[in-house]
């Protein structure tokens, strides 16, 4: 059976590496003022974080259209049988309710298109789509391959060291209240996704402690069967960071991706973090 594996831009995969998968990203859009664009494909990443770091107006993200997500299954349908579509947690993005949308309006016509709730994001969210790739690649079929992506989804993490919690603020995902506390403080917050929705995990009184804490972690949840060290803005910073967390990896490689302008736009610039799935005990 010929399986089709779909994501979303939130997944924030490195092109090369979706491309040498085969795997379908679906972009969410982002707009400047009346200005739209469609995520990592009209609206670059580098493009993306000069325009936010000078905007008057606050940038706004929405999910990929029903219509979108229709088409996107239809053309695979071409030269599938399956598509399998992961997505972005539903608690942060009606993304997930286009597809399913999108797979009922199908009726039965075409592939069979299965839709996953990862409840993950970034990177945390780009392994599954990856490892549910390389089963399909394998011989997997749809139901061991719907496995896949539900075992790596629950091993997966995806945590973060922001420089303010104004983006997050601003993009309405955290309240007035919290957004205070943390610029009283002058701390570096670190966020993490659970059970599908963004949660304080620390705070560091520098970005280089923040950093620190961050390597720790990634040290406890050892080993790892794949590592990706996010970033917004600083790449070299990035790279450090993976050299020095290779050794955590059961494969010794690390992958060093950029947050997608989505992503990016509730994180903002200097933002560090990594997504990564924990071995098999």
């Amino acid at each position: 059976m010929r399986i089709a594996v779909v994501t979303d831009s939130t997944a924030d995969i490195p092109p090369q590496l979706a491309a040498s998968y085969g795997i379908r990203v679906v972009p969410l859009n982002v707009r400047f003022g009346l200005d739209a664009y469609l995520d990592g494909v009209t609206m670059k990443a580098e493009e993306f974080y000069q325009r936010l770091e000078q905007a008057e107006e606050f940038p706004t993200t929405s999910q990929p259209s029903v219509v979108s997500f229709v088409e996107t299954y239809k053309e695979l349908g071409a030269d599938h049988d399956a598509v399998l579509s992961l997505h972005l947690s539903s608690k942060l993005s009606a993304t997930h309710t286009a597809a399913v949308q999108a797979r009922d309006e199908l009726g039965g016509e075409g592939p069979r298109v299965e839709v996953v709730d990862t409840l993950q994001a970034s990177m945390a969210l780009g392994w599954a789509a990856i490892g549910v790739a390389e089963a399909v690649q394998a011989g997997a079929s749809v139901d061991d391959a719907l496995e896949v992506a539900r075992d790596i989804s629950a091993r997966a993490r995806f945590l973060g060291l922001v420089e303010t919690l104004e983006y997050l603020y601003k993009g309405g995902r955290i309240g007035k209240a919290s957004l205070y506390l943390g610029s009283l403080l002058r701390l570096k917050p670190m966020l993490e996704l659970k059970d599908g929705i963004v949660h304080p995990l620390d705070r560091a009184r520098s970005k280089n402690k923040g950093i620190d804490k961050i390597k720790g972690i990634i040290a406890r949840d050892a080993p790892l069967s794949h590592l990706a060290i996010m970033y917004t803005t600083e790449p070299q910073l990035a790279e450090e960071v993976a050299a020095d967390t290779r050794r955590y990896v059961t494969t010794g490689e690390v992958t060093v991706a950029r947050q997608g302008p989505v992503v990016g736009t509730y994180l903002g610039p200097g933002m560090l973090g990594a997504g990564y799935v924990k071995a098999r005990e």
